[in-house]
C-alpha cells in the first residue's frame, strides 16, 4: 500500500469511525443491546442449533449430562436451570444462547477480531424491555419459552463482567431469528484493522475482554502481529 493509499484509508476509516460513534450515541438508553459479529452472513442461530444433527431431546440430554458432571467442579452453588445454562455457555458447552453486550465497543470488538479479515464485519443492535427479559420466577424452564427471552446473568465470571454481557435465548434455536427491529452498523474489511487499533487506544483488546493469561498472550500477539510496539507508545 502507497503511502498515498495508507492516507485515504486513515481518513476513511476515522469518518467511518465518527459514523459509528454517532450509531453509539443514538443508543445510549440502557435497554439496548449490542451483538457484534465477524460476517454479514452470520445469522442469530445459537452453537447448539448450528448442527445439522440437531435434536431438541439430545440438547436437553446433554445440559443434565453437564449439570450432574460439574457441580463438584463450581466454586459456587447454581439456584436454577437459567444460572446453569449461562455457565454451560460460558465454558463452550454448545447451547441455546446467543453471546450479547450492553457496551457497543465490546460488541465492536467481537466484530473486528472473529471470522475472516476479507469480510465485512457488523454490530448489531436492538432495544429490548421488560416483556423480553428473563423473569425466573415466571419462566422456570429455559426449554419451555414460546419467544426470544433476553437472561441478565446474577452470578458472572470476571470476562463477562469485563464484557457487560448478557445472553438472548431461544426457543427453536435450529432456526435463524428475526425480529424485525435489530439495528446493524457495517464495518468494510479494509477498515477492520483501523477499528482495531483504535478500541485498542481505548482499553478494549483481549486483555479487557478475557481478564487472563490466555486474554494478555492474545493481545500481544496481536501487538506483535500488527506491528504495534511492546511496551512502547502506539502511535497511529
Amino acid at each position: 500500500m502507497s503511502k498515498d493509499e495508507l492516507e485515504r484509508l486513515v481518513r476513511e476509516a476515522y469518518e467511518h469511525w465518527i459514523k459509528f460513534v454517532e450509531f453509539m450515541d443514538e443508543r445510549t438508553h440502557t435497554r439496548w443491546v449490542f451483538r457484534g459479529v465477524g460476517s454479514p452472513t452470520h445469522l442469530f442461530v445459537p452453537s447448539v442449533g448450528r448442527s445439522t444433527a440437531y435434536n431438541a431431546l439430545d440438547e436437553v440430554r446433554v445440559f443434565r449430562a453437564f449439570q450432574r458432571s460439574a457441580g463438584s467442579m463450581l466454586e459456587t452453588s447454581l439456584s436454577n436451570d437459567w444460572e446453569w445454562l449461562a455457565v454451560a455457555q460460558h465454558h463452550g458447552l454448545p447451547t441455546r444462547l446467543l453471546d450479547w453486550s450492553t457496551n457497543p465497543l465490546v460488541a465492536c470488538f467481537f466484530a473486528v477480531a472473529s471470522g475472516s479479515q476479507d469480510d465485512d464485519a457488523v454490530v448489531h443492535s436492538f432495544s429490548i424491555s421488560e416483556e423480553y427479559t428473563v423473569d425466573p420466577g415466571k419462566h422456570s424452564d429455559p426449554f419451555a419459552i414460546d419467544k426470544v427471552l433476553f437472561l441478565l446473568p446474577t452470578k458472572t465470571a470476571a470476562r463477562i463482567v469485563n464484557q457487560r454481557g448478557l445472553f438472548s435465548v431461544h426457543p427453536k434455536p435450529d432456526v435463524p431469528w428475526d425480529s424485525g427491529n435489530i439495528a446493524s452498523f457495517t464495518i468494510p474489511a479494509r477498515m477492520r484493522a483501523r477499528f482495531r487499533r483504535r478500541l485498542f487506544k481505548m482499553g478494549v483488546d483481549h486483555s479487557h475482554i478475557y481478564p487472563d493469561l490466555g486474554g494478555l498472550c492474545e493481545t500481544l500477539k496481536w501487538r506483535y502481529e500488527a506491528g504495534i510496539g511492546i511496551g512502547t507508545p502506539m502511535i497511529g
